[in-house]
């Protein structure tokens, strides 16, 4: 009798094998059935074998692609990249993995291994050697030279002289010495032309590949039929191996070459004759989500087959489609030219994927044109910059003009690709008249992604960018709503660093006014863009323009009422201030202060202070660090937020270390006073939370003696807590990371036999193994420790270099203004005196004597003045107040 059981929604004969489920459910009546069951098949498949795969589950895929319900259709889509993943798994025989083959003592030999083991032992040793004599015959060609390329991947093995005027010639014979080859790349020979010899390049003729152990299996004379570029097999074209010969050497590797690949044959054949079939016939469903995860799975199947079989069995299906009429099959083809692009390597990139991109390119249809673009980027970084330069740039410049505004759409959303796959300074100046005419093209999509995506851009080209580009982004934050949306400012305060970094903070006037702009933004999202990078920004221009230009966003940002924007500059704090000089640093503690102590309603402003206190002990002073500083660590390892509490304890190690290394300002008696009182707190939470502290003081390693002269004897007296919960936390995160080194043998052994006797069933069975421990709280402490060095090293780092940095600028300014190389003007000349110093010039205003004049400074501080006091008379005029405004 069959017993129905109601899983999930859905009954299942609980007497049923898994694989009879799935031979059963799999087209049962009802969807939500069907859909459940053919989800489960990758997982049938893993725990059966590969043998009951092939022989029960692979012939199910044919009935189940004709499933009328398209949920179905995509679920299989997903099943079939992972059927193919467990098929070309050579580690796992039959259901069983590697580990189970250890455990029971049974010892395997991989003779592929043992192949290319003695393949390379023959390499070594430099004698082994491969021996052909080749010909062709080509009863289309009749005029011309015929020459041969042997090669493999960026290595060319051998090539022939060149035969004229004959179909069929045949070359001398040539040798290859084993140590050239690529024992896991194919061989490639390539058939060439030249219509005469004066012509500089030649025209491709057919192309055969072969995979080097099948090289080694071939017999003494042979003929394969040529391919063209898609790997189709041409008419009556033919390569002759009149002779393959090898070295005495690497002939006894016959017989186990022969074994293996009859060994992989028929996993390989399962991928090539049953799954990649179902995966072309979903690419073409009617449905767009089935197409997708169709694309998915033959990338998943691309990547388990070497690159014969790909180009044999993948390359072909995306070639197909690409020459297909239907509008949606040539989209799916663009799809998976940039999706296989980097399994397919440079050298398939450049004959197969570029071509027929360009072909798709040009396609009548407006949506194949605009899917090809998309696919230009990937494409690009894979073939290299030669091919971009002479075949896709050319394409792509033709398409930003393109008369359908959502392929210019897309041509701008590739730039950034496309640079990065490019290179020279007149590549860069070609990216600059594209964006001059995206920016001002007739639609408002355009222009708007054009402005996105020119931060990036200028990034990507760096020193190479033109200066147009720079003037654009410059103009951002004050183009007119007519133009781009105002959203797009966001863009230009997003990548702001990464501009100022390429393009140089300093010596832009107009960089430095845009910032300004962008820091008084009224939109909330340009502030906060801002104020998440102002430490970043700081470092990269360094501390005199820090001092001048960027301390007043950053006390403004601190006082901002959108607390998004505050939390972004406290994200930041503590890098910030390591820019200042340590004077203006000590003032900011105040502030830091305030804001915890006037952030009931927000939690979230005390983590980002608990977050910088590791790198408070280096910002600040030890005197700062000793009255301050230590009792900010005191006060937040007390607040009423639980996840506050857990991060401040990752600064106490280097708060105790900082205060250890100064023994003449008292050391840090007080914090370890505090640090006992928290372990003897009549609160559980205080008691636990010294636990903690243990912990992080035993994974950072800092002042060991101190660890055992102020923290052992408590941890001790914690080991037999009254409160189970801090026994559990000590067995947890204190018990695994005692040893030796910082705990007497015979106390630790005292410490275990107790607690595995413990009362708490949980205690005794954590200490005795018998407990797996959960790793996330481990995991969530040594994040937060691997965090607090990592700011506490880069804090170091950054001091030290700002402090040259600092000096090196005092230098500057001491430094006499270089000679003005403009000869003087003549005496009387218009604009000067009778003596050639006067002051006046014949506008009336003044004019400075040779080589004196205005700074960079003094002009921004001049155009800032004037700035101000133009928005001072556009407030009066509006009726506001200063104070008003700021509000506003």
């Amino acid at each position: 009798m069959n017993i129905a059981v109601v899983r999930n929604g859905f009954a299942a004969d609980e007497t049923l094998t898994e694989l009879q489920r799935i031979e059963r459910y799999c087209f049962h009546s009802i969807a939500i059935t069907r859909l459940a069951y053919v989800r489960r098949i990758s997982d049938c498949a893993e725990n059966v074998g590969k043998k009951l795969t092939q022989k029960k589950i692979l012939p199910l895929l044919k009935m189940i692609l004709k499933d009328q319900e398209k949920d179905v259709r995509s679920a299989l889509a997903e099943q079939l990249g992972k059927l193919a993943q467990i098929l070309a798994d050579t580690k796992k025989k039959d259901g069983k993995n590697t580990q189970d083959v250890k455990r029971g003592n049974t010892k395997r030999r991989d003779s592929n291994a043992a192949v290319l083991l003695d393949l390379k032992k023959i390499q070594e040793t430099g004698n082994g050697v491969i021996r052909f004599k080749l010909g062709v015959s080509l009863p289309a060609h009749r005029r011309g030279g015929l020459y041969l390329k042997v090669s493999q991947p960026m290595n060319v093995l051998h090539e022939t002289s060149i035969v004229w005027n004959d179909a069929s010639p045949s070359w001398s014979p040539f040798q290859i010495p084993l140590k050239k080859l690529d024992l896991s790349a194919p061989v490639k020979v390539v058939c060439w032309v030249k219509n005469n010899s004066e012509q500089k390049t030649s025209d491709f003729k057919g192309t055969v590949l072969f995979d080097v152990p099948k090289l080694l299996k071939t017999k003494p004379k042979t003929t394969i039929s040529l391919s063209n570029r898609a790997g189709v097999a041409l008419k009556d074209s033919m390569l002759h191996f009149h002779d393959i010969s090898t070295s005495s050497k690497i002939n006894f590797l016959s017989n186990l070459l022969e074994d293996e690949i009859a060994s992989q044959s028929k996993d390989r054949k399962s991928i090539t004759h049953k799954i990649i079939p179902c995966i072309q016939k979903l690419l073409i469903d009617e449905d767009q989500a089935v197409r997708d995860k169709a694309c998915q799975a033959l990338v998943q199947v691309a990547a388990v087959l070497d690159e014969v079989e790909v180009q044999t069995n993948v390359l072909t299906v995306v070639l197909l489609l690409a020459h297909d009429e239907n509008e949606q099959h040539k989209i799916v083809a663009s799809k998976l030219l940039s999706s296989l692009a980097k399994i397919l390597g440079p050298l398939l990139c450049r004959e197969f994927c570029a071509p027929e991109l360009l072909h798709l390119a040009d396609d009548p249809k407006c949506s194949v044109r605009k899917a090809a673009v998309v696919s230009f980027g990937e494409v690009a970084k894979v073939a290299g910059a030669e091919v971009t330069h002479k075949k896709l740039l050319p394409s792509f410049q033709h398409m930003a003009k393109d008369q359908v505004w959502s392929v210019r759409k897309s041509v701008v959303e590739q730039l950034v690709a496309m640079a990065s796959a490019s290179d020279g300074k007149e590549t860069a100046k070609m990216y600059g008249e594209m964006f001059e005419d995206l920016a001002n093209d007739a639609s408002r999509w355009v222009r708007n992604s054009a402005f996105e995506v020119l931060g990036r851009l200028i990034h990507t080209l760096g020193e190479d960018s033109p200066r147009s580009l720079l003037t654009w982004f410059c103009k951002m934050p004050s183009l007119a709503s007519t133009k781009i949306d105002q959203e797009c400012t966001f863009f230009c305060a997003y990548n702001f660093p990464a501009v100022c970094q390429t393009s140089g903070f300093r010596n832009s006037p107009d960089l430095i006014r845009a910032f300004q702009q962008l820091s008084k933004d009224l939109r909330f999202p340009v502030r906060r863009a801002l104020a998440c990078s102002l430490h970043e920004m700081a470092h990269i221009v360094g501390p005199s323009m820090t001092e001048r230009l960027l301390i007043g966003p950053f006390e403004k940002f601190l006082k901002d009422a959108t607390n998004e924007v505050r939390e972004g500059v406290l994200q930041g704090l503590t890098y910030f201030l390591a820019v200042l000089q340590p004077k203006i640093r000590e003032k900011y503690l105040s502030q830091v202060w305030h804001t915890v102590r006037n952030s009931q309603r927000n939690w979230r402003f005390r983590q980002r202070i608990a977050e910088q206190l590791p790198g408070f002990t280096r910002v600040f002073s030890v005197v700062s660090v000793r009255d301050s500083v230590s009792a900010l660590v005191s006060f937040l390892l007390r607040d009423d937020v639980a996840v506050v509490r857990r991060i401040s304890t990752a600064a106490v190690p280097f708060l105790i270390q900082r205060l250890h290394e100064d023994n003449k300002e008292g050391g840090c008696l007080e914090i370890l006073k505090d640090v006992t009182q928290l372990a003897e707190s009549k609160t559980y939470k205080e008691r636990q939370l010294f636990v903690f502290m243990a912990e992080a003081m035993i994974d950072s390693g800092v002042c060991p003696d101190i660890f055992k002269s102020t923290f052992r004897p408590l941890l001790v007296k914690l080991a037999s807590d009254s409160i189970s919960n801090i026994r559990i936390t000590f067995v947890k995160h204190v018990l695994p990371r005692l040893s030796s080194r910082n705990f007497p043998e015979e106390i630790l052994e005292k410490i275990r036999d107790h607690l595995s006797v413990d009362d708490s069933p949980e205690v005794a069975g954590l200490t005795k193994g018998e407990i797996a421990v959960r790793k996330i709280p481990a995991s969530v402490n040594e994040e937060l420790l691997k965090a607090s060095k990592d700011m506490v090293n880069k804090v170091n780092a950054r001091l030290a270099e700002h402090d040259i940095r600092r000096k090196q600028e005092a230098l500057d300014e001491k430094a006499p203004p270089a000679p003005d190389k403009k000869p003087p003007p003549a005496p009387n000349s218009p604009g000067r005196g009778p003596a050639g110093n006067g002051a006046v010039d014949t506008k009336g205003e003044m004019a400075y004597p040779s080589g004196t004049e205005l700074t960079l400074d003094a002009q921004l501080s001049r155009e800032l003045e004037l700035e101000e006091e133009k928005l001072s008379k556009e407030k009066n005029i509006l009726g506001l107040s200063a104070s008003e405004s700021d509000d506003t």
